[in-house]
């Protein structure tokens, strides 16, 4: 509704301004008397035809502009009347015949600050047009939300025209913008009193009865309008709220077809058709006709609220955030708009922001309100706060079956199914037919394990929905849990018979084919899916998981990769593929993949952990950390983050900060095994063996048939090099978990304290046993090589290469060895391909130049022997190779020079007494 309106006696006074002016583009015609008659007589439809025959005739007819202008402010057209006053701007009118009504226009259109610009720029305002122009202020303010500066500008006014109706409507209009509608009902009867025809205050009165839902009590007043003004705009707009108000919406249609026949196209007319189709859940249609009004008043908070609702229902969840954070910043104690913009945001996983949006009014709202900040929570992963607003809501409605569902979803995540379930079978008994309810509590029954409870409550839900898929698939998932297949498949095979389309049955009978290892049937039916619907996440995902069992990584990405694409609001298959990527050490894809899927989940923890996770893996550690510590901020109780934190803070060498780090994490859950085991082995890399040793007690002491302590307690002996105690504790692991790796830390401790036949012989019997493990295979070979058993290191190493696709050079080059020392052929053969795979190993150039040397080929192998003593100039037996063969070669200066040198550096090596004998020889 216009701020002020221009009445017809206005408008003629204006017509007769123009009139005694001067220049004939602004002289009145016939048609701008017609249209002053017409406007006496209150016909407004009559007069804007005679306005606009005139404009056809004359465009230039400035003065027929300037009150058609008028006009439209009359009927609350602020768009259209700018657009004349626009017009005799150009057509060169005086500025005081427009300015005022310029700014009314602006503020029709909800431009308030462009509108108080204006009001600034005109300065200095003849005394004639000050009352108006406070007024025009106080109307800005109001529309900028400053009411008691409104406040100032209307009493301003009043004082310099103690008789402006306007001024004192203005005032009725903050009394309603402060809330008090008591005291803004009385302030308008009294305005009555003074002014019982005031148009303006008669329809404020009736819109005070149709907020309080006294719609017949409106329509009475409206009417009284209408009886003086017929083609009174609000009053025909009011009458046709009023109708939708009583749900005749077939008398509303019939209003607003009255409101075309006045002035077409009027913003608010289209509005309320878009009410109606709202109403009767038309969204497209309602949608076209909002949209027709922002495009005509972008500022239209009515409209964007609608809007906002709309494109929530059609899932259009950052549309409607954009609408709904518009209305909540002009009208911020619009509850409506609060609790929609927060389900949106829950939908879009950002629940910090809609707690934002909830926190303010939460207290002393309606269950709803509680409900919806009890999910945010939930969904933050806050369950404590989750459960006690649900708790509130369900408390304030007890007998509203859909806030118990919500509770009972809380009380699931957060591992309290027997109250979930108590919770649960209260909704269901409450007979409201909430669907959820039935289907949450044979689901909890089956997380429970109670398969019985579970069969017994689908199977009543199958008798009260024998119409409905939904019960035989629970029947299924129940019989399923149980392991009776057979029985499941029957359940699934009828909820498909009584709805074909249903498909979460055809998923889980390919879950039962997997269970059954027939793969091929299980794709068959995923494919069954995706033929009537390609997107459908659990039929992709369940491609992957095929993919997965048959190891084929390539149909595993792409099923994800599908899945993907096909769901963008969808985290799970994108972290999925992060993880695959992740395991199989492909960090830079896994880094990708995070990071594009951060990119558009700026706000989900899952997703931001993990991106964290690929950082860290991915070489991105400050990354990795500045991520953590934003989880951390939100949920520093996390024990998880705080040890996943530690470990990107160790990767970068922050001792000390990933030491913290995995202490929180055990302080917050004491029995943290991996926090535990961490702090252990980041406190022996920061040369801190006591804070290990600590560690490891503490794991023996709470642990004690784990071998987990008693390796920590090896290691922190092998890192003093005290391994002679080291292997005990490694021993007792052994005894308790025999695996490869402890296998091989005993046997390390037993040969680097002397006790080499103890390595071998603990790697023996561990080899037997697991053939397959090359890792330890390859020990044995070096083990059984140091203790003077060549043949059976021979054939250990043999067994190790021949199994190894990769081919180890280390292990090629002392296999080589070991046949160079036997004599055998192959030596030089293996001898090379070690070389191939790792030509900048000195030890191995050292071993094939050696091989080739002996074998006659005496300058290709000095030239490799030289290679390798470049690389390595201080090692005896490569120096003393490299002698022997220059001596050959006849260069015996160069030998002297090196083999004083080897003899200088390594007085007491094996090859000392060899080098000084040759030295001798030569006469050095």
């Amino acid at each position: 509704m216009a701020s002020g309106r221009i009445s017809a006696r206005t408008l003629t006074a204006t017509l007769a301004l123009l009139a005694g002016l001067a220049g004939t583009s602004i002289l009145a015609s016939e048609a701008t008397d017609k249209a002053s008659t017409f406007l006496e007589q209150g016909d407004l439809r009559a007069a804007t035809i005679e306005l606009k025959n005139a404009l056809q005739k004359n465009p230039n007819d400035a003065t027929a502009r300037l009150l058609l202008a008028r006009l439209y402010l009359r009927i609350g057209n602020g768009a259209a009347a700018e657009k004349e006053i626009r017009s005799a701007i150009d057509l060169g009118v005086e500025a005081s015949l427009w300015r005022l009504d310029f700014v009314e226009a602006l503020i029709a259109q909800g431009k308030f600050d462009d509108a108080v610009q204006r009001l600034e720029a005109a300065g200095e305002l003849p005394a004639a047009d000050q009352a108006r122009a406070l007024t025009l202020r106080g109307d800005a303010a109001l529309g900028q939300n400053k009411p008691d500066e409104a406040r100032e500008h209307y009493q301003a006014a009043s004082a310099a025209d103690p008789g402006s109706e306007r001024a004192g409507l203005g005032l009725l209009r903050v009394a309603l913008k402060e809330g008090d509608q008591a005291a803004a009902i009385k302030a308008t009867d009294a305005f009555l009193e003074r002014f019982p025809n005031n148009t303006e205050a008669l329809l404020m009165r009736a819109e005070y009865h149709r907020a309080e839902g006294e719609n017949a009590a409106a329509l009475a007043l409206f009417d009284r309008v209408l009886s003086a003004e017929p083609q009174n705009l609000v009053a025909h707009l009011g009458r046709a709220t009023a109708l939708i108000g009583m749900k005749d919406t077939d008398g509303a249609r019939k209003e607003l077809t009255a409101t075309d026949q006045i002035q077409k196209d009027v913003p608010m007319t289209i509005y309320l058709r878009g009410v109606i189709e709202f109403q009767d859940k038309n969204w497209k249609q309602a949608g076209d006709y909002l949209d027709r009004v922002l495009t005509a008043v972008p500022g239209h908070l009515q409209s964007q609220l609608l809007l906002g609702i709309i494109r929530y229902s059609e899932g259009e969840l950052e549309t409607a955030d954009q609408y709904l954070s518009n209305v909540i910043k002009a009208t911020p104690e619009n509850l409506q708009a609060r609790k929609v913009l927060a389900a949106a945001r829950i939908k879009m996983r950002e629940p910090a922001r809609a707690i934002e949006v909830l926190e303010p009014v939460v207290q002393g709202a309606d269950p709803q309100t509680m409900a919806l900040l009890g999910s945010a929570y939930m969904l933050q992963g806050d369950l404590e706060r989750g459960q006690e607003w649900l708790n509130r809501a369900v408390e304030s409605a007890p007998d509203v079956a859909a806030l118990r569902t919500q509770l009972a979803l809380t009380l699931l995540a957060g591992g309290q199914t027997n109250k979930a379930i108590n919770e649960l079978q209260s909704a269901v008994d409450l007979g409201q037919d909430i669907l959820q309810a039935d289907v949450l509590l044979v689901l909890a029954h089956l997380k429970n394990k109670d398969f019985d409870a579970a069969l017994e409550a689908s199977k009543g839900l199958e008798q009260r929905r024998a119409q409905s898929p939904i019960p035989y698939n629970l029947t299924g998932l129940a019989y399923m849990a149980k392991g009776d297949l057979p029985s499941a498949r029957e359940r699934f095979e009828k909820a498909l018979q009584v709805d074909p389309a249903f498909v979460t049955a055809e998923i889980n009978l390919a879950r039962i084919e997997v269970a059954g290892k027939d793969l091929d049937a299980a794709q068959r039916r995923y494919e069954t899916v995706l033929k009537t619907n390609p997107k459908h996440l659990g039929a992709l995902l369940g491609l992957a998981a095929l993919a997965e069992l048959r190891n084929d990584p390539e149909a595993l990405v792409a099923a994800l990769e599908r899945a993907k694409d096909a769901n963008p609001t969808v985290t799970q298959p994108g972290l999925l593929l992060t993880r695959f990527y992740i395991t199989r050490g492909d960090y830079l894809k896994a880094l990708a993949v995070a990071n594009e899927l951060a990119t558009r989940f700026p706000d989900d923890e899952p997703t931001l952990q993990m991106l964290a996770r690929a950082q860290t893996l991915g070489g991105q550690v400050p990354n990795a950390i500045r991520s953590f510590d934003q989880l951390l901020r939100k949920n520093p109780q996390d024990p998880q983050l705080n040890y996943l934190a530690g470990g990107a803070r160790w990767k970068d060498q922050d001792h000390t900060g990933a030491q913290a780090a995995f202490r929180r994490a055990l302080e917050l859950k004491p029995d943290f095994v991996d926090a535990q085991v961490a702090l252990a082995s980041v406190s022996l890399d920061a040369g801190d063996p006591e804070t290990a040793m600590q560690s490891a007690k503490a794991l023996q002491k709470s642990y004690p048939k784990s071998a987990v302590g008693y390796r920590i307690e090896g290691s922190v002996f092998a890192a003093k090099r005290d391994f002679k105690s080291a292997a005990t504790p490694f021993k007792k692991a052994f005894e308790l978990e025999k695996t490869s790796t402890i296998a091989r830390q005993l046997a390390d401790a037993l040969n680097q304290s002397g006790n080499t036949a103890g390595a071998v012989a603990v790697l023996t019997g561990w080899a037997k046993d697991n053939p397959k493990d090359l890792e330890a295979q390859a020990m044995l070979g070096l083990f059984l090589q140091q203790v003077g058993r060549p043949k059976e290191a021979i054939t250990v190493y043999e067994g190790v290469v021949n199994s190894d696709a990769k081919k180890n050079p280390l292990l090629l080059n002392n296999l080589a060895w070991l046949y160079h020392k036997e004599g055998n052929a192959r030596a030089q053969a293996v001898a090379k391909e070690a070389y191939d795979l790792a030509p900048s190993r000195p030890e191995i150039a050292d071993t094939y130049g050696w091989i080739l040397f002996t074998a006659g080929k005496k300058t290709e192998g000095l030239s490799i022997l030289q290679q390798a003593y470049l690389a390595f100039p201080t090692q005896s037996e490569i120096g003393y190779h490299v002698a022997v063969a220059l001596d050959a070669l006849g260069r015996k200066d160069e030998a002297v020079q090196i083999l004083r040198k080897v003899l200088r550096d390594n007085p007491n090596s094996d090859q000392a007494a060899d080098a000084a004998a040759l030295l001798k020889k030569l006469g050095g």
